[in-house]
């Protein structure tokens, strides 16, 4: 694969918020022989990568004549990526004897400081894959192992927001509901909103669903789940949101498989360009591997004591599964209720090392009566505060509204 070299600053840093592609990345092995603790360093952090959760890591220390003599003996890995300090000839001389011992199957990767469009284009004709160049972050990596193994690569994968409540109560179905009743209306774009809790969730409930999947017949052999099936479990509410909820049974005997939930947002991705996740209350390994595998992480919590701690304990738990991303959004729900002492925004956002937390004020009227009737918040009171804070955490997460202009008719009559 012949691409253009990646030039980057010496010491250049990546920020987490930086977007990559959604590509799956599949099963493989890579050797990299580092020269500098720069590059070492940054490879060593991109390992721990959620993106990369299939790859297999080996960083040694050493140049391309220490790779040649390892692999004369060893097979070589699908990537091997080699830092030189040295050009010209010399170079030359021990890629060519490099290329004697490597598998014509694997892909080999130079790091050099040598940004020069004559050397990229002779490494390009000696069969290199890619040439980097400068000091390469873990997000570079990251990038780079996607160009050249990414799969899917044709069909762009849709966005996953995992919703998780800091504590039973929150609220965070009931925002997972309503940000994916927006996202999809305002947007006019297709998404789904998945239901992970199975037996106790209130997604058909809260959206007025009347539905007879029997999804618990599936979930227990995730082989049996395709697109297809999907489609038939999923119950469509409006032109743009399909739903998938629970169980019919709630009390039935059957467990889902380990990878059942892993497979369903497989699925949901390839089929949707926004894919909502309601979490349960748990800290099961699936719910642990949707977190760290997420686009991006919705945490629902309140202003008190006891929702900081557990707050705290997750968005710490989350850092160190998720290094090079960013920490996740948290939105203090039910705000400012009376006679209720609270811990302000501010410094629940001090606590938790974080820049800020999205708010909602606490509006029982509003979101009893959506409740009652089975609507949305949109539907109950489009033009509201509760909506207008729920339209501001659809921007951050998936961009800005494509809204229709009022006309003076609709503003009249009060429409969204």
């Amino acid at each position: 694969m012949k691409h253009a070299p990646i030039t980057l600053q010496d010491g250049a840093e990546a920020t987490p918020d930086q977007t990559l592609p959604s590509v799956r990345v599949p099963h493989l092995t890579v050797t990299a022989f580092c020269l500098t603790a720069t590059t070492n360093g940054a490879i060593t952090r991109a390992s721990g990568d959620r993106r990369l959760t299939r790859v297999k890591m080996q960083i040694k220390k050493g140049s391309v004549e220490e790779a040649r003599r390892m692999f004369e003996t060893e097979q070589t890995p699908s990537l091997l990526i080699v830092e030189i300090a040295v050009s010209g000839d010399t170079l030359l001389e021990q890629l060519d004897s490099l290329a004697e011992v490597c598998d014509p199957k694997t892909k080999v990767v130079i790091v050099g400081v040598e940004n020069d469009i004559q050397l990229y284009r002779t490494l390009m004709e000696r069969g290199i894959s890619e040439y980097l160049v400068g000091a390469i972050t873990p997000l570079t990596y990251v990038a780079m192992i996607q160009r050249l193994f990414g799969q899917d690569s044709e069909t762009k994968l849709g966005k996953v927001y995992a919703f998780v409540g800091a504590k039973g109560g929150v609220g965070a179905s009931t925002l997972a509901q309503n940000v994916a009743w927006t996202i999809a209306e305002e947007q006019s774009s297709p998404t789904v909103l998945l239901d992970l809790d199975f037996r106790f969730g209130s997604a058909a409930i809260n959206l007025d669903l009347k539905p007879m999947t029997g999804l618990e017949k599936y979930v227990s052999d995730p082989e049996k789940l395709d697109a297809a099936l999907l489609d038939r479990l999923t119950v469509q509410r409006g032109n743009y949101l399909s739903v998938l909820p629970g169980f019919d049974d709630v009390l039935c005997d059957i467990d889902p498989a380990p990878d059942a939930i892993e497979r369903l947002i497989e699925i949901a991705r390839a089929s949707f360009p926004h894919v909502v996740v309601d979490l349960p209350h748990d800290w099961s390994a699936a719910s642990r591997d949707t977190l760290t595998s997420a686009d991006h992480v919705i945490l629902v919590t309140a202003p008190d004591l006891s929702n900081l701690r557990n707050s705290l304990a997750l968005t710490e738990r989350l850092r160190a599964l998720r290094p090079n991303d960013a920490p996740p959004m948290v939105i203090l729900n039910a705000c400012r209720m009376p006679k209720r002492k609270e811990i302000a925004a501010g410094k629940f956002a001090t606590s938790l090392g974080i820049e800020t937390c999205s708010t909602i004020v606490f509006d029982p009227a509003t979101f009893g009566a959506a409740s009652v009737k089975g609507q949305t918040i949109r539907e109950q009171s489009p033009r509201g505060k509760a909506q207008k804070s729920i339209r501001r955490i659809v921007h951050n997460l998936a961009g800005k509204t494509n809204k229709r202009p009022r006309s003076w008719l609709r503003k009249h009559l009060g429409l969204g």
